[in-house]
């Protein structure tokens, strides 16, 4: 492919995006929550919100000041996890074109175990310009440790409730346990969701269950969500191209 036919199809994806879509870049509310829950006795919830720096009781300060972006460290009485990110709008990747959740969990370790849940979680995503459907994708790797009994659990939601961390009635995909230690790297997707034209929440929720004597975890995990292209754009491209084409043998013909 020629420069000339790579560049005029680039300029057409980019104005078909710019005219038909937009993404709200509304903060809403980028929130983290963990909660420990141990063997025996009651669970421990600590949240931290994104531009809140101040941390009081069960709530860790945001150390980031770039909005879309929080970074937090948390502490409970059988977990420690060393560098939590997360992003959201209106922080890259996310566009006019793509809604994105993702969190990275640097560290996790415990000397007593238990379980670990960590839900990280946006609401106020709008997509617009090509009707009301779309898809979301999700992927996550990391290390589960070195005791084969480690295992984590992960789901995805996609709910036009538009109230962060709401599950109930939410379009969802996920897995059952990973365990066996060491590596993992699963991925989910595509599933079909509709309303992008209104208000949605995104939501993941990570189950960790940890064995005693010190395990540590890490893990990196992405939820996804974009329009689906109407039909009248796939024609357009193929149109589009086809008049390349055409173009290119005319000009091949008349050098002949």
């Amino acid at each position: 492919m020629t420069d000339l036919t790579f560049y005029s199809i680039k300029y057409f994806f980019t104005l078909i995006a710019v005219s038909l879509m937009s993404v709200s870049i509304s903060q809403a509310s980028l929130m983290l929550r963990i909660t420990d829950t141990p063997q025996a006795g009651s669970p421990t919830i600590v949240t931290a919100t994104d531009q809140i720096a101040g941390g009081v009781g069960n709530v860790a300060p945001d150390n980031s000041s770039i909005p879309g972006l929080l970074s937090a460290s948390f502490g409970t009485p059988n977990f420690f996890l060393t560098a939590s990110l997360g992003t959201s709008k209106p922080y890259p990747p996310n566009s006019e074109i793509l809604a994105d959740l993702f969190l990275r969990q640097l560290s996790i370790s415990s000397t007593n175990g238990g379980t670990l849940t960590i839900e990280i979680s946006d609401n106020d995503f709008t997509l617009n310009g090509i009707g009301n459907e779309g898809f979301f994708t999700a992927d996550i790797a990391g290390t589960l440790g070195a005791d084969p009994l480690n295992s984590v659990e992960v789901d995805y939601f996609y709910n036009t409730s538009n109230i962060p961390f709401d599950t109930d009635g939410a379009t969802m995909v996920g897995s059952s346990a990973i365990s066996g230690g060491l590596g993992f790297d699963e991925s989910f997707g595509r599933v079909a969701v509709s309303g992008i034209d209104q208000p949605f929440s995104i939501t993941q929720v990570i189950k960790i269950h940890m064995q005693p004597n010190y395990q540590i975890l890490s893990f990196d995990s992405d939820l996804r969500v974009v329009p689906e292209p109407s039909t009248a754009l796939l024609a357009g491209l193929a149109l589009f191209i086809l008049v390349i084409v055409v173009s290119r043998r005319r000009s091949a013909i008349q050098v002949w």
